[in-house]
């Protein structure tokens, strides 16, 4: 570990200092820099760096998962029914982009479980949706149920198709944080 930086490489660190992307080391061999050297500190804006806030604490980062898997899940069910709503409409091409998009906000609310929870929901909204009047074919109030059901085939196959986009994403950004955080040292 540095006892002492020169005043170049202060320089040469204070953007990653204040981006907040570099190593702990760094911060901390800035921060006392800065500290001694008033040229250095007015680069940094003329106040010299605080130490390294704390992270968040755990309860507040589970109460804005579950606030985020709430949204989702509400977008998810907006999607399906707006979906649904299609259906019997002119434009039933659509869903082809909607349902895949409903798969997303379904992965995003329930991760794994999104592959069962996403069809139960699927069938329970076509049924109710059939059953109250919400789905129309051309006037006429209900469809047939084997009509129904290959329709609700149709739709979990693009919801399945959202659904692997956004896990395959996830996979991949995720290995990518995973990655950047091993090099970092956190």
């Amino acid at each position: 570990m540095m006892n002492e930086i020169t005043c170049d490489i202060c320089r040469d660190l204070l953007p990653l200092v204040k981006d907040g992307v570099a190593s702990a080391d760094s911060e901390a061999a800035v921060l006392r820099h800065t500290q001694s050297c008033p040229e250095c500190a007015k680069l940094l804006g003329g106040e010299p760096l605080a130490a390294a806030q704390p992270p968040a604490s755990p309860k507040a980062l589970l109460k804005v998962k579950r606030w985020l898997m709430w949204i989702y899940a509400a977008l998810m069910l907006l999607g399906i029914y707006f979906g649904l709503s299609l259906t019997a409409g002119h434009d039933p091409f659509y869903n082809c982009l909607i349902m895949p998009i409903a798969g997303v906000f379904g992965y995003m609310a329930f991760r794994w479980r999104a592959v069962y929870i996403m069809p139960a929901v699927l069938v329970v909204v076509s049924f109710l949706g059939n059953a109250l009047g919400f789905i129309t074919v051309d006037g006429v109030q209900r469809m047939d149920v084997s009509e129904l059901i290959s329709w609700i085939i149709i739709y979990l196959l693009f919801a399945l198709a959202g659904m692997i986009i956004a896990l395959l994403l996830h996979f991949a950004f995720g290995k990518t944080n995973s990655n950047t955080n091993s090099e970092r040292g956190v």
